[in-house]
């Protein structure tokens, strides 16, 4: 056998499915008559950071982790720190998971956590405490969950394990949208929505708005583990761009406003609180 990127072709009906292993990285091409999706597996170290100013605590986080790793065959890069001040001196977005105690000198986690919000959004925040009634506090911060001390191994893998899907459905997949004249790649991140007119696609993203045919009942169906959702028979929203609701409107942060309709009221809505009650945020 040639020492290179090994592919498997499968068509099945109109579908076609690559399979592409190089290095550790795994690759996945869906291939309609409309589009290709590539689907990649977590890859990369998961960048964490331990803020506790116990060491022993600080330590058995540490080494619960690396356990995990051990198990689950999942790279970390663990970085500790014992007090809040240098932690938010050098903070730049990058981390994946950050483990914050509630009870740290000079400033309290949940200041803490306000701080990195306004500089990153996406980085998941668990925090650590003796106290369970000020870590219910979390959703003001969008905390993804917290642990009471003594840390358990148990309810930390359960932590990680959510915090590891999450990160999965976050990654930057990409959408390539097969046109007549060729095809572009578009990050799946950066679609606000999708809009349907006729038998045309709308594909509204950060940067320009791209039309081609397809179908958005099949959209919703391979976007759904993207947390794509239908508010109305004619969108297929982006939750992360929503900017507000009121009433039947949802203005997203392009200011653009789509209608929700009565029928899909109900399940659009249960949809977006599920997805903000997992510690995600808009």
């Amino acid at each position: 056998m040639e020492n290179r990127d090994s592919m498997c072709y499968n068509q099945n009906g109109l579908d076609q499915t690559f399979d592409c292993r190089k290095r550790s990285i795994t690759y996945l091409f869906v291939v309609t008559s409309e589009y290709l999706v590539l689907v990649k597996g977590i890859q990369g170290m998961i960048n964490v950071a331990i803020v506790e100013d116990s060491d022993s605590d600080s330590i058995l986080i540490e080494n619960y982790i690396q356990r995990y790793s051990q198990q689950k065959k999942v790279e970390f890069n663990i970085k500790r720190f014992d007090e809040a001040i240098s932690f938010l001196s050098e903070y730049r977005e990058g981390y994946d998971i950050i483990f914050m105690d509630i009870e740290l000198p000079n400033i309290n986690g949940l200041e803490v956590a306000k701080k990195i919000r306004r500089i990153d959004k996406q980085v998941i925040l668990i925090f650590v405490t003796n106290m369970a009634q000020y870590a219910v506090r979390g959703y003001e911060v969008n905390a993804l969950d917290f642990i009471v001390k003594p840390v358990n191994y148990a309810v930390l893998n359960q932590k990680i394990d959510k915090s590891l899907k999450i990160i999965k459905v976050n990654q930057d997949d990409e959408l390539v949208i097969s046109r007549s004249q060729g095809f572009i790649r578009v990050l799946i991140s950066e679609i606000l929505y999708l809009e349907v007119t006729g038998h045309k696609i709308h594909y509204h993203t950060i940067e320009e708005t791209i039309v081609a045919t397809g179908s958005l009942t099949e959209y919703e169906k391979r976007l759904k583990n993207k947390n794509f959702m239908r508010c109305n028979n004619c969108y297929l929203v982006n939750p992360r761009y929503i900017k507000s609701i009121y009433g039947m409107t949802i203005t997203m942060k392009n200011d653009d406003e789509l209608l929700i309709s009565h029928p899909k009221k109900k399940k659009f809505l249960k949809e977006l609180a599920d997805w903000l009650g997992q510690g995600n945020f808009v």
